[in-house]
């Protein structure tokens, strides 16, 4: 090994290489065993990566289509619910139309429905017995307000019926076998189908006007849609509060109950609300009013009609003025024609044109008569006076008579045995105060 002397020292050139810094050398060789060692990280991440889109992706798969086998039943069970609902009703044909269509139909719960709504529709048997009509005017809600010992007092308690006594009659009714059927269905000669041991009911309302005279005396002010997008009745209670009920008149109590006991309506139906028109309709003021208020006012009457005649109820006229001469059946037709064409140019379009007359008072009309023979021509068809008999007969004219009975206070007292056999116990539904 060569070596060379530097004052003395001597150095060789393993010494000299030995005193050079190598340690870069070492960190270059240290670093390429690290990464020896680190090489599989890189695609760990990768399929790590990859494992969880994938993940991502089945896991995306299963919740769409659970989303939309939870959406499918939903749908289907909504179905359902609205075939039961027209079923539940008597409206079968509907019910098998709506089936034939679901893009279910062949799924057993539609299946097991189409089989049971074919059986109820075959068990339908033709009924030719008489038809039950009976009438109500508006209800009184606070009796206490009504039978106050003023001259009104005595009125009251002859013609109306309150809010208690016809929530108690209509259980009792149900229970023996009625089913509310549409009057402008009624035949005055031959059957009509209907489920076995059930009788048909019509129910009609007079002067839903809430006429100002009732005003304190324990009666809605009148009818309204609520929130929930239903008939309902406005009410001031005793101590002033204005409230929204449904327990304010007989139409909102019985569509409740209705709602409750789908089947105590022949497919929907309800009842008939007639009317007068010397102080406007439900409440509302629409002959009294003026310009933009009476506008307004026209606009709210036609969206009770709306709401009435979407849900089973029927309207009717019950001449304009109610006046005096209509009594005892010896209305001229001079008063006649002048109520009829007044009630036309003011009332008619807001109750959609009905083609039921109502007659005020309950008057009679015979056979043949020429008043008769105009109320035809002025378009209406049914006629209804009052008589306990009930009777259902058609005119030559072609005017259909339904004779109605009176469900009132006084009635209840001095024909107690005849409701007692034929609609309900008068002593378990008669408010006695």
């Amino acid at each position: 090994m060569e070596k060379r002397t530097f004052n003395s020292i001597e150095i060789s050139k393993d010494s000299i290489l030995d005193t050079i810094d190598t340690t870069p050398r070492r960190r270059y060789k240290a670093r390429r065993g690290r990464a020896s060692n680190t090489n599989w990280i890189k695609p760990f991440l990768l399929i790590l990566v990859l494992l969880c889109l994938a993940g991502g992706i089945i896991f995306s798969i299963v919740s769409c289509s659970s989303a939309k086998s939870g959406t499918t039943k939903q749908k289907m069970q909504e179905e359902l619910a609205q075939i039961s609902a027209l079923a539940a009703s008597y409206n079968y044909d509907e019910a098998l139309a709506l089936i034939e269509a679901s893009e279910y139909a062949q799924k057993d719960e539609f299946l097991a429905l189409k089989q049971e709504t074919e059986q109820k529709k075959a068990e339908l048997v033709p009924y030719d017995g008489p038809y039950y009509h009976v009438f109500f005017h508006s209800l009184i809600i606070y009796p206490e307000l009504a039978f106050d010992g003023d001259y009104k007092h005595e009125g009251y308690d002859m013609w109306m019926t309150t809010v208690s006594e016809f929530k108690a009659m209509l259980p009792q009714l149900y229970e023996r076998g009625f089913i509310l059927y549409p009057l402008n269905e009624v035949k005055a000669e031959g059957e009509i189908l209907l489920p076995p041991g059930k009788k048909p009911l019509i129910i009609s309302i007079d002067d839903v006007n809430y006429y100002g005279y009732m005003k304190g005396d324990g009666f809605a002010d009148k009818l309204v849609i609520n929130d929930e997008g239903n008939l309902a009745c406005e009410v001031t209670t005793p101590t002033g509060e204005l409230i929204t009920t449904y327990d304010g008149d007989v139409m909102p109590i019985l569509d409740e109950f209705v709602r409750a006991h789908p089947d105590f309506s022949f497919k929907g139906a309800k009842g008939v609300v007639a009317v007068t028109g010397y102080e406007g309709v439900y409440g509302y003021r629409t002959v009294k009013l003026e310009g933009e208020e009476q506008e307004k006012a026209k606009a709210e009457a036609l969206k009770i009609s709306k709401k009435l005649t979407e849900t089973g109820w029927l309207l009717a006229c019950h001449s304009y003025t109610h006046n005096d001469y209509f009594r005892d059946n010896n209305v001229s037709m001079e008063d006649l024609t002048y109520d009829t064409n007044r009630f036309a140019e003011r009332i008619s379009d807001l109750i959609y044109n009905t083609d039921i007359y109502i007659s005020p008072f309950g008057y009679h009309l015979p056979v043949g008569d020429e008043r008769l023979q105009y109320m035809k021509d002025m378009g209406y068809n049914i006629f209804c006076p009052v008589s306990p008999a009930m009777r259902t007969y058609k005119t030559d004219e072609g005017v259909l008579f339904s004779e109605r009975f009176n469900l009132d206070r006084y009635n209840m007292r001095t024909k107690k045995e005849f409701i007692n056999e034929t609609f309900f116990d008068v002593d378990s539904v008669y408010y006695k105060g």
